[in-house]
């Protein structure tokens, strides 16, 4: 608890600074409501052995959906709001897992704003990019090693000193999270902080870090994981390079694992964009002896059917190329296991 109420009196102290900070000028005009509602389908298409998790002859073509969402943003004045949902989800933890954002914050200036609910935690910079803005048709194997989505709050600023930004905040246990099974709110907490730069649209770079109480329950060891992340973009081309690092998963000491990827895309016309993106994940375990590494490889095509709203109507197709120990490889990572065709299609408002 030590550490809960240090981090909890940094980031009041931050709050009650900002507050001094801001301009507190009196106003007789009411700030107008602005609501802005979204959302979007991504149908999907698959084809390969890769398709079934445990490999095998189950190689048909199969059809689903990944996102299937809908919600909205308001702004009145300095106070924000967000609430989006994902039908395509089910179950139950300590939010429904449908519900994906449940947001309440209020904005000093771009150097502080708080907000607390249900939200993604800062860690990951793939993770933290929209669902609707992924390069590649699926949310990559470093996503099973973030914090995943919890209540809590968070303090944030952008744009101090010119580039530099910054989230930290404090939250529930992060039992959406596959690295993380265990801890109960109130006994056992998370916490995460972020650090980036950004110079123009050009370069952003980003490092992260988190953890989670107890990650199998009380007694057992906390998780901990470290991201590092760096996007390029200029004249058509995009790179991206992303490290993260997940100690002690599952509260299993001792359990480790790591997931890297390098990314290239390249707008060959306003339309289409060529891809390729590759990853290696490798996982120890001390106790069990094993060390086993798995890769993917995406190489692909994204289809703007109207360039000048790429993201409203985009066609996904994506091969990936599995390779490593594939099906000795038990690490938390879900990655795919065998060769796969994947095709995704996104309308969205």
């Amino acid at each position: 608890m030590k550490k809960y109420f240090t981090l909890m009196s940094f980031i009041m102290a931050a709050m009650f600074m900002s507050v001094l900070a801001s301009p507190m000028t009196a106003s007789a005009e009411t700030p107008k409501l602005k609501v802005k509602w979204f959302g979007y389908i991504q149908a999907t298409a698959g084809l390969g052995d890769g398709l079934t998790s445990e490999g095998g002859d189950a190689d048909g073509l199969r059809f689903g959906a990944d996102r299937i969402r809908i919600g909205y943003k308001v702004k009145f004045g300095k106070v924000f709001s967000k609430l989006q949902v994902d039908f395509n989800k089910t179950g139950s933890d300590m939010a429904p897992s449908i519900i994906k954002d449940a947001e309440v914050g209020y904005k000093f200036d771009t150097a502080a704003s708080v907000k607390m609910g249900l939200f993604k935690t800062p860690v990951g910079m793939d993770f933290n990019s929209s669902g609707s803005k992924l390069d590649i048709t699926k949310r990559g194997m470093e996503k099973q090693l973030v914090l995943e989505r919890s209540y809590g709050l968070m303090l944030s600023g952008r744009k101090i000193g010119g580039g530099f930004g910054y989230d930290i905040g404090v939250f529930n246990p992060t039992t959406r999270s596959t690295v993380v099974s265990g801890g109960t709110k109130g006994d056992q907490i998370a916490y995460a902080g972020r650090v980036m730069y950004n110079m123009d649209k050009t370069l952003h770079v980003e490092a992260s870090y988190g953890m989670s109480e107890d990650a199998n329950g009380t007694g057992t060891e906390d998780y901990t994981v470290f991201d590092v992340g760096v996007t390029y973009k200029a004249h058509g081309l995009t790179l991206k390079a992303e490290y993260i690092d997940g100690r002690d998963i599952k509260g299993i000491k001792d359990k480790d694992e790591t997931v890297w990827y390098l990314h290239a895309g390249y707008k060959i016309t306003p339309m289409y964009e060529a891809v390729i993106r590759h990853y290696l994940a490798d996982e120890e375990d001390e106790i069990a002896g094993t060390d086993t590494d798995l890769s993917n490889t995406y190489v692909g095509v994204n289809v703007f059917l109207h360039p000048d709203k790429r993201f409203n109507s985009r066609i996904q197709l994506n091969y990936v190329f599995a390779s490593g120990d594939e099906w000795d490889y038990k690490g938390s990572t879900k990655g795919f296991k065998d060769d796969v065709f994947l095709a995704q299609y996104q309308v969205k408002f």
